[in-house]
């Protein structure tokens, strides 16, 4: 069970690793580690023929490692802790409305496209990390894998446009430009805001705590309004 546990892990940092360095020959949102890496270990997965239980279980070391990671990230926060709070009132201004027009664009668009009330429901928490809006969903009665699948597509698309934004809109206050990682791209947003510097680093990771106890409070305000709109 040892020898399997380690080889599992092994295994996971040498796809992760070539992917990094694949990225780094080619480097493209499409040839990001985050993608390339799981799609390399689902192949082998499947040629292999492992359930993905088994390799869940025996990885789970690498999950729980995950969560000390997360926890490191509130010393930067900690560090321009004075910075934000002079822009507290900014910071949750725009919190408040990133989320509520996220919401508010994710239900229209998937009634638009006809994918049907539990999509509509599901997409509700896709702006906010992932672990927290698993919870979401499944309180407010959506599928959790179609909100993981909405979650990574929106992270994805953040870390995509966020470059673009930031050069058309001419945005240059560290803050502002921390807050759209954050909020846009969770996760992601926040490895790339750090890439950036730490003042924008620590406000991508005040974006992704606030912005989800924001999106938390409208989606349980804004559920009865939006099952009677999906009812009408």
């Amino acid at each position: 069970m040892i020898l399997w546990k380690t080889s599992s892990v092994l295994l996971t940092l040498v796809f992760f690793y070539a992917a990094k360095r694949f990225n780094k020959k080619r480097p493209s949102l499409l040839f990001s580690p985050a993608l390339l890496a799981p799609i390399g270990l689902i192949v082998f997965l499947l040629i292999a023929g492992i359930p993905y239980q088994v390799y869940s279980e025996a990885t789970s070391l690498i999950s729980e490692m995950m969560s000390v990671v997360t926890v490191a990230f509130a010393i930067p926060l900690y560090r321009n802790w004075s910075v934000l709070m002079a822009h507290r009132r900014m910071i949750l201004t725009s919190l408040a409305t990133g989320s509520l027009i996220a919401i508010i664009a994710g239900v229209s668009t998937t009634m638009l496209v006809g994918l049907g009330k539990e999509a509509a429901i599901s997409v509700i928490p896709r702006s906010i990390t992932l672990p927290i809006a698993v919870s979401v969903t499944e309180a407010i009665g959506g599928l959790p894998t179609m909100t993981a699948v909405f979650g990574m597509l929106t992270s994805f698309a953040g870390v995509f446009l966020a470059p673009k934004i930031i050069k058309r809109m001419r945005l240059r206050h560290p803050v502002s430009i921390g807050l759209m990682y954050g909020m846009g791209a969770h996760a992601l947003g926040m490895v790339k805001a750090f890439e950036r510097g730490e003042t924008e680093g620590s406000s991508a990771t005040l974006a992704v705590i606030a912005g989800a106890m924001i999106t938390v409070v409208w989606a349980f305000t804004l559920l009865p309004v939006i099952m009677s709109w999906l009812a009408v």
